[in-house]
């Protein structure tokens, strides 16, 4: 029975009769530079932009597990699409305190944040459509555009974030007329950079007067190290569609998310969500709500001193053992730090020569779309290091680069 099971696979997959956008899923950007170091007998990976494991409340989880089992008369049948109301009442609070007052009935919970970009997506692009995008971006957001088959427009990233000048004479200068804005305008992954303000409302600005809309991706907004970050670009502009996450501040596993649009968007987005999934986990979403109620900010409090002593550290480590004439980002909140290497040195041609001494970093060429790579950067991430990985693996860093530069 399994060698007709497996000529039959192999029938399938040799014949021509997947659609294009399968292509977008030939293979996974994480698994590569984890297979090159896990070959070192004591491996340190920068690569993981994963919460620390130890920070996951495992105890307020089982027990508010406990608590949304005891209440699961009728929970298991089909439910609410738009998700638990408490637990969008909740969400719509604590965006509130952030300068960003919504109705709870402007809230959609979704599985991760990711489903919500998948969702804009797929009610926003036909084949060939374009979409500005940061340069470097999020790898998953691409991951999602590529099987829409967008366009890319790639506008740089500086220290005040996206380059909103830019951006205006690359779409003077082209005519293009994109229909998407994704952007991560706090803590941005992977660089770690901040849009300012000005650059913020400058961005709103362009996006009002050509009409185009603004995607809003905000994992780390509420994981800051010393000032908060400031208001969403939604709480400029509520014609902004937002995105949030609990992976980063209650465990990624979970896979419990948001999206807050305005109410014409919003009737779409739910039917999106009922013909992908029908309903987010009704037991989950009661777990993540009996676990946040009451209980999320004083753990928020506690990761910021967590993340903030690791990300000290990874920044003293690299003063400390790079060359002088590397330069990095010094976010103030978030889980990564993005390495920019001199000019004609190559971030991918280091990466086997870092596995070799038992480090390894995702490098910057992932982060851009297909025929527009840059490869003088290098994100490392922090978040699920501990301090004494952290110092050596800078310290391996240091010696790769000095080898490569060699």
């Amino acid at each position: 029975m399994s060698a007709t099971i497996q000529d039959v696979t192999t029938r399938v997959a040799s014949q021509p009769t997947l659609a294009r956008r399968a292509k977008a899923f030939e293979a996974s950007p994480w698994a590569e530079a984890w297979d090159l170091v896990s070959r070192h007998p004591d491996p340190i990976y920068f690569g993981n932009g994963a919460p620390a494991r130890e920070a996951q409340p495992l105890d307020r989880l089982r027990e508010a597990g406990a608590r949304a089992w005891r209440e699961a008369d009728g929970v298991l049948d089909y439910g609410e699409v738009e998700g638990y109301r408490p637990l969008r009442e909740l969400i719509a609070a604590r965006l509130a305190r952030r300068g960003m007052p919504v109705d709870p009935d402007e809230v959609m919970i979704t599985n991760g944040s990711q489903q919500g970009i998948d969702f804009v997506a797929r009610l926003m692009l036909d084949p060939g459509d374009q979409i500005v995008v940061e340069g470097p971006v999020y790898i998953g957001a691409m991951q999602t555009f590529d099987a829409y088959e967008a366009r890319y427009l790639v506008v740089p990233v500086d220290d005040d974030g996206l380059d909103v000048a830019a951006l205006d004479r690359l779409l003077s200068t082209t005519g293009a007329r994109p229909k998407l804005i994704y952007t991560v305008p706090t803590f941005q992954n992977p660089t770690g950079i901040t849009m300012t303000r000005a650059r913020r409302e400058s961005l709103l600005s362009l996006a009002r007067e050509r009409g185009i809309l603004v995607l809003e991706d905000d994992p780390y907004g509420e994981l800051y190290y010393g000032a908060s970050p400031g208001a969403p670009l939604a709480a400029l502009d509520p014609a902004v569609v937002h995105l949030g996450t609990f992976s980063k501040t209650i465990a990624p596993g979970i896979r419990v998310g948001w999206t807050v649009a305005p109410r014409r968007l919003m009737d779409l987005l739910l039917m999106a969500k009922e013909g992908s999934d029908i309903h987010t986990d009704r037991i989950i979403t009661r777990t993540v709500y009996h676990t946040a109620d009451g209980f999320l900010d004083d753990h928020i409090a506690a990761l910021r001193e967590l993340y903030r002593q690791r990300r000290d550290t990874l920044l003293a480590g690299l003063q400390r053992h790079l060359p002088p004439d590397l330069t990095w980002s010094c976010p103030g909140g978030g889980f990564f730090v993005w390495v920019r290497l001199p000019d004609g040195f190559d971030a991918d041609v280091l990466l086997p020569i870092a596995a070799a001494h038992g480090v390894a970093y995702l490098p910057g060429s992932w982060f851009y779309p297909a025929g527009q790579k840059v490869h003088d950067g290098f994100r490392l991430s922090f978040s699920s290091l501990p301090i004494e990985q952290i110092e050596e693996g800078t310290r391996r860093l240091g010696e790769a680069i000095a080898a490569y530069i060699e």
